[in-house]
């Protein structure tokens, strides 16, 4: 008998190795990592917290110790962080205003957009979980929380676009460009590292000067402003 008690030692009454102690914080962290992973390959319909769970490597009654259901977990998990790095995002573009020559603002534009680009590229999973789970959720989450940042991000903007652009449209056309970005790298066909100077550079010229020929894109822009009169 004494045998058989030292073989256990350290073990649970199954006889599996106990798990290591955290503290409750820590185990919450982890909880919340494990459901953005799950949450991205299967969205809230489709996840279960029990896959959350063996993710994070925790029973999943430990899961409700921590929040009441699964909606409770995607809202921490996915559509906060989103939510912080989409305003870090708008915040980075008040930089402008802080530019004392066209080349500072060159350099600060370069920047910021290397971060956007990095930023897409990380909350993109959060993202397409959040808007696409359930219709209307993600049509909710759009119109009252994504839209109105998208919309101050042209706002920010207006005191170095071109006249006749509609400050709306400039802050659509902006994240467009960032989530078209972050679709290609993770469905497109590209493999090895993303080189994200590059990608900040093409971004911050389409954003600045459009794709046009500088004497096309004159001849365009002065017939559309013709047409609009």
């Amino acid at each position: 008998m004494a045998t058989v008690a030292k073989s256990r030692k350290g073990k649970d009454g199954a006889g599996k190795p106990r798990r290591a102690y955290l503290p409750a914080a820590e185990r919450r962290k982890l909880i919340i990592a494990a459901a953005q992973q799950v949450f991205a390959r299967s969205n809230l319909q489709g996840a279960r917290t029990r896959e959350i769970a063996k993710e994070a490597q925790v029973n999943q009654a430990t899961i409700f110790e921590h929040f009441e259901s699964k909606e409770e977990l995607f809202q921490e998990a996915v559509v906060k962080p989103l939510i912080d790095a989409m305003r870090g995002m708008h915040e980075r573009v008040e930089v402008y205003e802080t530019a004392a020559s066209p080349d500072e603002m060159a350099s600060l534009a370069l920047t910021s957009a290397r971060r956007h680009v990095c930023d897409i590229l990380t909350i993109f999973p959060l993202l397409t979980a959040a808007l696409f789970s359930d219709p209307e959720l993600g049509r909710r989450l759009y119109r009252e929380q994504i839209a109105p940042l998208i919309r101050e991000r042209g706002e920010v903007l207006e005191g170095v676009s071109r006249e006749g652009l509609d400050l709306d449209f400039i802050g659509l056309a902006n994240f467009g460009m960032l989530f078209a970005i972050a679709l290609d790298r993770y469905f497109g066909e590209s493999e090895g590292e993303v080189d994200i100077d590059h990608l900040a550079r093409q971004f911050t010229r389409m954003s600045t000067g459009g794709f046009a020929r500088d004497k096309a894109g004159k001849a365009i822009r002065e017939s559309m402003d013709g047409s609009a009169t």
